[in-house]
């Protein structure tokens, strides 16, 4: 229908209802001829317009439905006659084109208007348009009128003849579609074939050849540079021809399959495999591949064309892969129904003599193969069965020359081999025996080669004569492409082998070993495997030695053998070791193993693991062989480390992506020589030992060898027999922070690097030392050229090689030490075995000639980090004294002059950080005082000393490590107490140090020899760093209050860089929490420091610092005025008790009693204290009480009454006067005692007078709270004793023994004392029954007391209370243990779990129980001390994490019974401070005992001072004097219940100035 009429009905829906095409025809009728056949009359000029046409219908409307039905038969004949006369007159052949298109659309529309005779003269008017030599355009109308004639429903037999003969007129290829298209559906797609039926068939095989040709040609003209239009519209017109007509010979086969005979089938499918050979169109193939699947599946290929057949699919499959599973489904189709038909095909076609296994033909018959073995038929079974294939093959096989196709064979066995259903046949029927002989018949057919007979026996290894022994084929006629594929097959069957049985086994070795002069380098591995899966280079065969010979000739001397064959083969020759069980195993090894080391040339290797594999099989070997061959290996070993150190420069790409222990393993296995014969050969430890020594020496070694030497050397200790053992734990983390050798420490390092390069250029490197002169050059570096130059290239060593070593890392030590001592190896002593001994002397001499003599960073600072640890174990350098005493002189004359290692630059560590370390090292010198000389220790304390205010980074240790110098070495620290002191002056400023600075002072009070020379200056400047820290601490706590923290946080980061604090624990500190809390910590502890001090003097001075330190006391308010806080009221309390008396503490009389008359007792508020009178009413014996915030003063007081003079005239009331039945007489009351010594007749301002107490109820009680606060603040402290090999709470707490030692440790702490009815707190333990044992042990001094919690002086009972629960309530809630370590393993803190335990101290014996031999004693703590018998400790601190670390001993301090024992408590004490702090910090700040006295005192005042006295206020007077004249009016404030003079509140409390000194002692 024309397209304007679609339209006209879009627009008009009327035109719905009539037939208007006969309306229209005159307008057509009327157009005048168009000269261009190509214009649509639709758009010719007439054309009737949409108006006319509306008109025109409506009429026609009108007419017809005037038409009565009677009549409507004719009119309709009528109509049809002009509808025909009129399709006639358009198809006239003197119409122009287009009018006969129109024509032939007007039929069309109209068919049901043609009788078949209108419609043969239709036909007849355009038998021009069918004929051969018409115009496309013209044939095109005929095809046109032949579609609409299809739409006739009345079509006979003849028409459709006609139709038919009129469709295969000849055309030329652009009009093929129209002419394909026009069969289809005359045929209604190949459904009705009548009567044309075998006439179509064969038009349609000639076609199939020539559509496909003509298809080629214009796609290669189509392929021209300048194709036209019209040859792009032909392709496209021949490609749609040839695709409808694949489609239409498709549907016919399917749908009339009858109708084709065998000479058309076999026409039509040999056209068909043609066009699929010669296509390079996937769409033509496919279309192609339809036909042969449906000839397939409704008859049958012609036998002619079956072979073709196959050979095409083959290929289909090979080459495309989006019509392979088309094609292997035909393929499948003709298996189905002939299957020894369709497996022979392809047995002849994949051994095909005239092509080769390269051709595509032979590979698609191969994949065709392999999938028909996957694929299952309809029982379930493989269409083509392994069986059925080689018996194809093997008959094939015997029909051929098996030269000719052995490269098809291959190539089919290779396809093969990777098929999963194949090999899951060839291991259920076991076929692989004759599969590998076939192989090797085929492949080596030339050579008739004469396989050996094997013969297995059950039970026994598989027996093989030397391979070696067999006959050798030559291969060089076999091509590149077959010796390629045999490596692919001998690497499939390698990875099978395992599984196979040892009959295959041996086959396919023989074929593997035929074929090792071609394999590949993965199929020679494979071939090394089956080898030693055969075990033919273990012992147990017979020719296991040559076979190792050969490998080793063939692989190991040859220096460009490939690296992992070469290593599989260090592999075998390492496992074989183990199997050398008899002195013959043994030789016949030696006989391999040992020229073959001598024969390597060591200096072409260049593969580092090829060596480190070398190394570890002399290391295994060694351990076995011979004790001349020991120290051969030994020398080995040495000159493989030279070899990697000459190759390190590949060190740092090795180091970033692979495991350091890939590449150090040359000199780790010297130190697994040392720790497995430490336990079975002294004399090979002491070689190894010696060769370790070597291998540290050489510094030409690059630091990757000599590290893992260093790692055990620094591990090295000894016991108390001197026997040797290596510690796993090498415990020097806090060091290695200090030159950014852990994690937490290299990200503070990259922040503080982020901060700018330039700020680190112009950083002191050099070492410039604080407060000392020094050069610095234009480049911000001082120091010499030369050392600048090698600085300089260290700086880009460093940037080559990243860190060598880094906790956490790798472990220190390639396997466990053993866990006891030697029995067999000991520290070397004057008369002991040289062979059986080590001289640790040796080590020694190394580590002082790397700290005299410049050497690589890496090895420096691990020496630096880990000789403290060492020398923690005296014992190990006990014949070394000369060593020592060079070692103490080193480092204290490079720590005094600065002459130690400046680290590189670019690692971002200062050399105030290498001070730090050696500063560790001086303070652990310490523990061997004994060996140096008065002088020498004399030097040590100076050089700490020089180092507080030498270095940046190294003040917090150096004051720390003085604390120590007090306990171990006094004399020495008297010597310099007042330097130290105007030291410690010098650097107040340095908040961060305010804490280690008091601390040691807390200490240093309670150590009277050392201080006991100080003059009054420089008392004094103990009490002005006190003061200065409390207003320090107040400002801190105010801005902390507001939340400014700054300023605090920055002083407390400056403590040492890098290096932080002195222990590794402060890396997990919560730098919020310390900085929030140290200035409560530091408050408390300044005052706990002036008190002990203020204490520590002697009574004749203490007079003359009582106004210096009050005027210092008070704090300004907000307003600006001066206030005292509590713990200032309760300092200046304390001096106001003690400044004149040093009897001590007081008790109460216990003669007083009522002998002396009734007693009168009476309690006043006299300023901030409560004194109570009790006076005996006959004798006027008083006892006086003062309660006081710091103390309570007990006295006793009485008249000395003068007996009457003779010539007294006795009254009723004198004294001694009795009458008979009066009263018995009073003499005095307590209101006397206390006007007498309080007060005279002078006036008594209101705010000073006391404040009589009322005698009642509310009163006592009061007095009784108030007396209940300890006059000194106590703490208690665990003291744990773990013995030997225990780890878990509750065997640690089960002990009820304990070492002597641990019972000179708590007599070093305290003095025994009994717990029951005892008189001090005894902070929880039970004084009435002995439920926590009859004693226990404490300490006290005037202002401190501690009780030691013992659980193992507690009862236990294990079957009512097995988890000690009793004792964990003790221990489990005190704030700070004492762990003495007995177990020989390191303490975790976590042992006891408790939410209250904040710091453990652990004191560790240089030779616990758990480390030492059985029935090894160690020296008695009593017996006489020397360099063999003293015993040493180690103290270290253990802080929770969320706890800052506060103690000297963070890193662990060496030192005797005696000194640990008075530094343990020391840091208990302290810490106990810190931890009352630190539980407070949530809900307040925590409040001493005396503190609490002087708050129960203010509430008595609170509660019964007269209105307007308790609290501080103007005293009403006349203003303008500032200083009391007899009377004049006095202004002042109400202090304190006291009375000060107005603006001198400060004087007004220095009661000093009216008591007066004391007496002088001159």
């Amino acid at each position: 229908m024309p397209l304007y009429i679609e339209e006209d009905r879009r627009y008009m829906p009327e035109l719905n209802s009539i037939d208007v095409e006969e309306f229209y025809i005159s307008a057509y009728m009327n157009q005048p001829e168009a000269t261009d056949h190509s214009t649509s009359p639709a758009n010719a000029a007439g054309s009737p317009s949409l108006q006319e046409r509306i008109r025109s219908i409506n009429l026609a409307q009108g007419s017809l439905s005037d038409v009565p039905p009677a009549s409507r038969h004719a009119k309709q004949r009528e109509v049809d006659l002009k509808v025909v006369r009129r399709a006639l007159e358009l198809l006239n052949k003197s119409q122009n084109l287009q009018n006969r298109k129109t024509g032939a659309e007007y039929v069309g529309f109209n068919i049901s208007a043609f009788s078949l005779d209108a419609l043969g003269a239709v036909w007849a008017t355009t038998e021009d348009a069918f004929k051969q030599d018409a115009s496309l355009a013209l044939r095109q109308l005929g095809f046109s009128l032949i579609d609409a004639s299809l739409l006739h429903t009345g079509l006979g037999l003849a028409e459709r003849v006609k139709l038919f003969r009129m469709i295969i007129v000849p055309i030329e290829p652009i009009g093929m579609e129209k002419q394909i298209q026009a069969l289809t559906t005359i045929t209604d797609r190949g459904k009705d074939l009548e009567p044309f039926g075998r006439s179509l068939v064969v038009y349609l095989s000639a076609q199939l050849g020539p559509i496909h040709e003509a298809s080629i040609e214009v796609r290669r003209k189509l392929k021209a540079d300048r194709a036209d239009t019209n040859t792009k519209a032909c392709a496209t017109a021949t490609r749609k021809a040839l695709s409808n007509l694949f489609t239409l010979v498709e549907d016919v086969f399917r749908a009339h399959p009858d109708a084709i005979d065998g000479h058309e089938l076999k026409v039509i499918v040999h056209d068909i495999l043609k066009i699929l050979q010669i296509t390079s169109s996937e769409r033509d193939m496919k279309g192609a591949l339809s036909i042969i699947q449906a000839v397939i599946q409704v008859s049958h290929i012609p036998w002619e064309s079956l072979r073709l057949c196959i050979e095409v699919l083959g290929a289909i499959s090979v080459g495309i892969d989006d019509l392979r599973d088309m094609a292997f489904g035909c393929v499948q189709e003709l298996c189905s129904t002939d299957q020894p038909t369709v497996l022979a095909v392809l047995t002849d076609t994949a051994f095909s003599p005239t092509q080769g296994p390269e051709s595509i033909t032979v590979k698609g018959a191969v994949v065709v193969i392999s999938h028909l073995i996957q694929v299952d038929g309809d029982d379930q079974q493989p269409l083509i069965r392994p069986s059925q294939l080689f018996d194809s093959l093997f008959d094939r096989i015997k029909r051929s020359d098996k030269v000719e196709f052995r490269q098809n064979w291959l190539c089919l066995l290779r396809q093969l081999l990777v098929i999963p259903r194949f090999m899951e046949y060839m291991f259920v029927r076991d076929d692989w025996k004759t599969i590998v002989e076939e192989t090797i018949d085929i492949t080596f057919y030339e050579h008739s080669l004469q396989f050996e007979t094997i013969v297995l026996i059950p039970g026994t290894p598989t027996y093989f004569t030397c391979p070696y022994e067999w006959e050798t084929p030559d291969l060089s006629r076999l091509t590149p492409g077959t010796k390629q594929t045999l490596n692919h097959i001998v690497g499939t069957l390698g990875d099978v082998w395992p599984r196979m049985a040892k009959e295959a086994q041996c086959k396919v070795f023989q074929l593997f070993y035929f074929l090792r002069s071609i394999l590949s380098v993965q199929s020679q591995r494979l071939l090394i495997s089956c080898i030693i899966e055969l075990d033919m280079l273990y012992p147990n065969h017979s020719d296991w030695d040559e076979c190792l010979l050969q490998l080793v000739t063939k692989f190991i001397l040859a220096p460009t053998a490939d690296i992992t064959t070469r290593l599989l083969v260090l592999s075998s020759l390492k496992d074989t070791v183990s199997l050398l069980i008899s002195d013959d195993h043994r030789s016949r090894y030696r006989a391999v193993v040992m020229p073959m080391l001598d024969k390597i040339r060591w200096h072409e290797e260049d593969d580092l693991h090829f060596i480190n594999s070398m190394a570890d099989l002399v290391a295994s070997y060694a351990l076995i062989a011979e004790s001349s061959d020991f120290d051969h290996l030994l020398q080995i070993l040495y000159i493989m480390s030279s070899v990697v150190s000459k190759i390190h420069v590949d060190i740092p790409r090795l180091y970033e992506h692979e495991d350091e222990a890939a590449w150090n393993m040359v000199s780790v296995a010297i130190v697994r020589l040392f720790l497995q014969c430490l336990t079975t050969s002294a004399a090979r430890t002491s070689s190894a030992y010696a060769a370790l020594i070597e291998v540290v020496r050489s510094r030409e070694f690059a630091p990757c060898i000599r590290l893992p030497a260093l790692r055990l050397m620094t591990r090295l200790r000894c016991d108390v027999d001197y026997a040797i053992y290596v510690t796993p734990d090498a415990d020097s983390l806090g060091l290695a922070a200090a030159v950014a050798r852990t994690e937490a420490s290299k990200v503070r390092l990259s922040v503080y690097q982020n901060q700018g390069d330039r700020s680190n250029l112009n950083d002191d490197q050099s070492g410039s030392r604080v407060g000392r002169s020094s050069t610095i050059s234009h480049s911000g570096i001082t120091g010499s050229r030369a050392s600048t130059q090698s600085a300089g290239r260290q700086d880009a060593e460093a940037r080559v090689h990243p860190p060598q070593w880094l906790y956490p890392g790798l472990p220190g030590l390639p396997q466990e030490p053993p866990e006891k001592p030697s029995l067999l190896v000991k520290q070397y002593t004057p008369g002991a075995p040289m062979d059986l001994t080590i001289r640790l002397s040796e080590w020694l001499a190394e580590v002082i000639s790397m700290l005299q003599t410049p050497d690589d960073w890496e090895v420096y600072s691990y020496v630096l980090v880990h000789l403290p640890s060492q020398l923690s174990n005296p014992t190990l350098f006990s014949t070394a004294s000369p060593h020592i005493h060079l070692l103490r002189n080193i480092v204290v004359s490079q720590l005094m002059g600065g002459t130690f290692r400046t680290p590189p630059a670019s690692t971002g560590v200062k050399k105030g950080d290498v001070a730090f370390c050696l500063y560790n090292t001086l303070i652990m010198l310490l523990g061997y005082y004994e060996r140096f000389s008065y002088g020498e220790q004399d030097d040590m304390v100076r050089a700490i000393l020089d180092g507080i205010s030498s270095w940046d980074r190294v003040a917090k240790v150096c004051i720390q490590g003085l604390g120590i110098c007090c306990h171990v070495i006094p004399k020495s620290v008297a010597k310099s107490v007042g330097p130290i002191l105007q030291k410690l002056s010098q650097i107040i400023t340095q908040t961060h140090l305010a804490m280690d600075i008091l601390e040691f002072l807390a200490g240093l009070a309670r150590l009277p020899d050392v201080y006991d020379k100080l003059r009054e200056d420089e008392l004094r400047t103990v009490f002005a760093i006190c003061v200065r820290y409390l207003e320090h601490s107040r400002d801190q706590r105010t801005k902390l209050r507001a939340g400014a923290g700054t300023d605090s946080t920055q002083a407390f980061n400056r403590s040492s860089g890098i290096s932080g604090d002195s222990g590794a624990p402060s890396e997990s500190n919560n730098i919020f929490e310390v900085q929030k809390d140290l200035p409560q910590y530091i408050f408390a502890l300044a005052y706990h420091v002036l008190t002990i001090w203020f204490l520590s003097i002697r009574l004749v001075d203490r007079p003359k610092h009582v106004g210096w330190i009050t005027s210092n006391l008070a704090s300004r308010d907000y307003q600006g005025n001066n206030v005292l806080e509590e713990q200032s009221q309760v300092t200046l309390d304390m001096m106001h008790r003690t400044a004149y008396l040093d009897l001590g503490e007081t008790i109460p009389s216990t003669t007083f009693a009522e002998s002396d008359g009734t007693i009168f007792k009476k309690s006043w508020l006299l300023g901030l204290s409560v004194v109570t009178v009790e006076t005996a009413s006959k004798t006027g014996l008083t006892h006086l009480v003062k309660r006081q915030a710091s103390g309570t003063t007990y006295a006793i007081y009485q008249q000395n009454t003068a007996p009457l003079p003779p010539h007294h005239v006795r009254g009723p009331t004198d004294v001694n006067t009795a009458l008979k039945g009066a009263q018995p007489r009073i003499n005095v009351f307590p209101n006397h005692v206390f006007l007498q010594l309080t007060s005279t007749i002078a006036p008594t301002p209101s705010p000073m007078e006391a404040i009589c107490l009322r005698d009642d109820e509310a009163t006592r009680r009061a007095i009784a709270a108030f007396d209940r606060n300890d006059t000194v603040d106590g703490y208690k402290v665990g003291v744990i004793y773990v013995g030997e090999y225990q780890t878990e709470e509750a065997e640690i707490l089960a002990n009820f023994e304990h070492s002597e030692a641990f019972d000179q440790l708590l007599a070093g702490l305290g003095t025994k004392v009994e717990l029951k009815d005892a008189i001090f707190n005894t902070q929880g333990l039970d004084k009435k029954d002995d439920s926590d044992g009859t004693h226990t042990y404490a300490w006290r001094d005037r202002i401190t007391e501690i009780v030691f919690h013992v659980p193992s002086m507690m009862p236990t009972n294990k079957q009512s209370d097995p988890a000690c629960v009793r004792k964990k309530s003790h221990i489990g809630n005190d704030f700070v243990n004492i762990i003495f370590n007995d177990s020989g393993a390191p303490f975790k803190f976590d042992t006891f779990p408790s939410q209250f335990n904040y710091v453990n101290i652990i004191v560790t014996p240089e030779f616990p129980l758990g480390r030492r031999n059985p029935g090894v004693i160690a020296p008695s703590p009593e017996a006489q001390p020397n360099q063999q018998t003293q015993l040493h400790f180690t103290v270290q601190t253990q802080s929770n994490p969320s706890f800052p670390n506060l103690s000297p001993a963070a890193s662990y301090k060496l030192l005797s019974l005696k000194h640990a024992a008075g530094l343990a408590r020391q840091i208990a004490l302290n810490a106990s401070v810190f931890s009352n702090v630190w539980a407070n910090r949530e809900g307040g700040e925590h409040v001493s005992s005396w503190r609490n006295r002087l708050r129960e005192i203010k509430k008595l005042r609170a509660r019964f001072a007269n209105s307007g006295t308790s609290v501080s206020e103007r005293y009403p007077g006349a203003k303008g004097t500032k200083t009391y004249v007899e009377g004049d009016p006095f202004t002042g404030l109400v202090v304190m219940g006291g009375l000060a003079e107005d603006d001198g509140i400060l004087s007004s409390l220095d009661f000093s100035r009216w008591a007066g000194p004391n007496p002088s002692l001159d």
